[in-house]
């Protein structure tokens, strides 16, 4: 059996190795069953819920209930340690090899079997320039900045995704067009490109395209399919306005990018969805559960990673109504998605709409 050719980006010694694994560790003893955070919080609050005798869904009272407890104190400490722990340790190493590491992106950025197309004049709009979940210099700052969101959201996965996992998984998922025709795929805000070339690997005879606003993203994505021998085409677009022509794909995919899009830019990007899917095709999303119907600690939850993770825009995202915009622009969702999961990732769920 041929083995699957490592793109992740190599750390400097065997020290930064152990030490990012170790995090990897502690992340998911915090968010895992080791320290049992969320069911033990959860506990507190649903008791006080019951003393109080009316539902507990008033954020600053859970805040104030959550910060009272010591326990709560200690999960906010930690969830903002283990991030800060991983890009601190991912800075040491990356710095100490940056000129390494620029050369080979230097190497890659002409070479195929796919194209890469960077835009010299773009311009980045204001909303992007955000330390998402802390990355030093956010995604576009840094020409390393592919670098450390590769290796970072490894540490970030817990170990589901290192070799791309839960990407092929989730675009096993999309439907196919009602005419099952799909012959050229587009993956909105495609980041490192794990999307893209799980696509081609699933459709190895359309035609895949990934965008992205961020060219050290692009970057490596682009090496990252090259030495995986992957066909894909990378292009430094917005999601809000793409620049394709109408009607073009037969699949438009978005993982985990509206949490990280304003609400009129969530707005904008949906009607450009629409307007580049063709009628039948399918528009696929992946991306943070709401906050309905959610416990009071999920509700706590998702304040304290806007808050304190560098995901300013995530509260607005999980408080709205994805289907309503989806049904708003020209899409049919065939059953509301709340309260579905997707496939073990529990703050994931999916919307299939269909343009109509």
């Amino acid at each position: 059996m041929k083995s699957t050719p490592n793109t992740m980006p190599k750390l400097a010694s065997r020290h930064d190795t152990a030490y990012l694994d170790f995090v990897e560790g502690f992340r998911e003893y915090i968010l895992g069953k080791g320290a049992n955070f969320e069911d033990r919080l959860n506990a507190n609050l649903l008791a006080a819920e019951e003393e109080q005798g009316f539902p507990l869904d008033d954020l600053e009272k859970i805040k104030a209930l959550v910060w009272a407890q010591p326990l709560g104190r200690l999960h906010g400490r930690l969830a903002r340690t283990q991030q800060e722990m991983k890009w601190h340790a991912l800075q040491r190493s990356f710095e100490s090899q940056r000129s390494v590491l620029s050369a080979e992106l230097a190497y890659w950025d002409s070479r195929g079997p796919g194209t890469l197309e960077l835009d010299s004049s773009f311009q980045y709009p204001p909303y992007v320039n955000v330390h998402f979940h802390l990355q030093p210099k956010g995604y576009y700052k840094d020409e390393l900045s592919g670098f450390f969101y590769h290796y970072g959201t490894k540490v970030f996965f817990r170990g589901d995704n290192d070799q791309d996992e839960l990407h092929e998984k989730l675009v096993s998922r999309v439907p196919l067009p009602k005419d099952s025709k799909v012959n050229k795929i587009l993956d909105l805000a495609c980041s490192i490109g794990q999307s893209t070339t799980a696509f081609h690997r699933l459709y190895p005879k359309a035609e895949i395209i990934g965008i992205d606003y961020s060219a050290p993203m692009l970057r490596v994505a682009h090496r990252r399919a090259a030495i995986l021998g992957d066909k894909v085409d990378f292009k430094q677009r917005l999601v809000e306005q793409t620049r394709f022509p109408d009607a073009q794909f037969d699949i438009t995919f978005a993982f985990i990018v509206f949490h990280e899009l304003p609400l009129r830019i969530i707005h904008d990007t949906v009607r450009e969805a629409a307007r580049v899917t063709r009628k039948g095709g399918i528009f696929a999303v992946f991306d943070f559960t709401g906050t309905a119907g959610k416990s009071p600690f999920q509700l706590y939850h998702r304040w304290f990673d806007a808050r304190h993770n560098g995901e300013p825009y995530s509260q607005d995202f999980c408080d709205c109504h994805l289907q309503d915009i989806l049904t708003r622009y020209g899409f049919h969702v065939a059953a509301a998605p709340d309260g579905q999961r997707s496939g073990g990732a529990g703050y994931l769920q999916h919307w299939f709409a269909t343009r109509v």
